[in-house]
Order: structure tokens, then C-alpha cells, then sequence
């Protein structure tokens, strides 16, 4: 088999992909991916795959006081950058709702 003639078949789990947009967010002090909601339910990522290309929706909480437009506009390019660059996928679309907000901790002035 050439190289040309050579396919690749794999998967990526959803707690991979997950784990990936949270990694993409990890260390940004104005927001957070939102805890789970009532009872738990909501892991605050979701990512949906249809054959090469993938859709991203996470909540966050903004740092009371940002700007969360500008926040959420880096927070899509991040997780973008990050899905596609570790998966090969084409990310079609990454919405970001914020679900609420944090006071500014004295350890981050």
C-alpha cells in the first residue's frame, strides 16, 4: 500500500475533545467553564462531530468587570485553534454563553 492509497481511520472520544477545549481555556483569569448546573447535569462543554468538522458549545463565567465580548471572541479562537490543530477537524462554529459572573480575586490585582 502507498502512502497515497493509505486511509486512516480513528476516533476521538467526546472526553478527549472535552478535555481539549477546557485546556484551551486553562489559565485565562476572566472566565471559567461554567460548573455543572442543577444536579450536576451540565459539563458546560459540548461537542458535537459530523464527519470532519465539529460544532462547540461551552458556558462560561466572566470576571465581573470584563469585557466579555472581547473575553468570549478569545475564548472561540482558543478553542478553535486548539480543536484543530490536535484533531485535524475543521471547527465550524464555537458559541459561548455566559452564564454568570465572579467577583475579581485578591490573589489576580
Amino acid at each position: 500500500m502507498t502512502e497515497d492509497e493509505m486511509t486512516v481511520d480513528y476516533q476521538i472520544s467526546e472526553n478527549v475533545l472535552e478535555a481539549i477545549v477546557r485546556g484551551a481555556l486553562e489559565g485565562e483569569k476572566r472566565a471559567r467553564i461554567r460548573a455543572g448546573g442543577a444536579l450536576g447535569r451540565s459539563r458546560g462543554v459540548d461537542v458535537d462531530v459530523d464527519e470532519q468538522s465539529c460544532r462547540v458549545s461551552v458556558h462560561l463565567d466572566g470576571q465581573l468587570g470584563e469585557d466579555l465580548v472581547e473575553v468570549g471572541m478569545l475564548a472561540q479562537e482558543r478553542i478553535s485553534r486548539s480543536l484543530s490543530r490536535m484533531t485535524g477537524l475543521a471547527v465550524a462554529t464555537v458559541d459561548v454563553t455566559f452564564d454568570g459572573v465572579f467577583p475579581v480575586s485578591h490573589n489576580d490585582q
